[in-house]
């Protein structure tokens, strides 16, 4: 069996336009399929990121979720899971690099777990203001979705604003924390 997909055209500028317009539609196929792959991955990503036991979240609440997973994954590299649960929070196990954020509202309990460097960019104090005052008084009245919205934005701006507050040091105080081991009073 002989596959001929010779262009079939009679003249010469008939043959190069329809060498081009298969090229053309082979590309837009292959860039179809790449769209889909990366709506497909998306979604998945999206399913494992955000777990709703209580249901009480709308869709415009978890689209807000769902887009500060996405954005977390794309600026910073970290994957964020929230997990919503209707019994206590026990035991979590996330991965190192993994932002988790559990809340169980019927507990008023609120669980935070952040990546070494985005702990250091956020600061001990953010994060235990976070823990324990942020939710306090919002699980009675279900006004837990609107402070969880507002505890993501306000994670969201901190590690956004991390470039702005960093303070340059001088070449002098550079220079003055670099030290020669070669020239040590200790030698060996």
């Amino acid at each position: 069996m002989r596959l001929n997909i010779a262009p079939k055209g009679s003249t010469r500028k008939e043959k190069f336009m329809r060498l081009l317009g298969m090229l053309v539609i082979f590309a837009l196929v292959g860039w179809a399929f790449w769209q889909n792959n990366v709506s497909t991955l998306e979604k998945l990503q999206g399913r494992n990121s955000l777990w709703d036991q209580t249901k009480v979240l709308n869709n415009n609440e978890r689209d807000y979720i769902k887009g500060f997973v996405r954005s977390m994954r794309s600026e910073f590299g970290v994957i964020t899971k929230v997990h919503i649960m209707n019994e206590r929070i026990t035991d979590i196990s996330p991965e190192p690099k993994e932002m988790f954020i559990g809340l169980a509202p019927e507990y008023d309990q609120v669980i935070f777990h952040f990546p070494s460097l985005v702990r250091l960019a956020l600061g001990q104090q953010f994060i235990n203001d976070l823990q324990q005052n942020h939710f306090t008084g919002k699980f009675e009245n279900d006004k837990w979705p609107e402070a969880l919205q507002t505890a993501l934005a306000m994670i969201w701006g901190k590690l956004i604003n991390v470039e702005d507050t960093v303070q340059p040091i001088s070449e002098e105080e550079y220079d003055e924390d670099l030290h020669d081991p070669e020239s040590s009073v200790n030698k060996e």
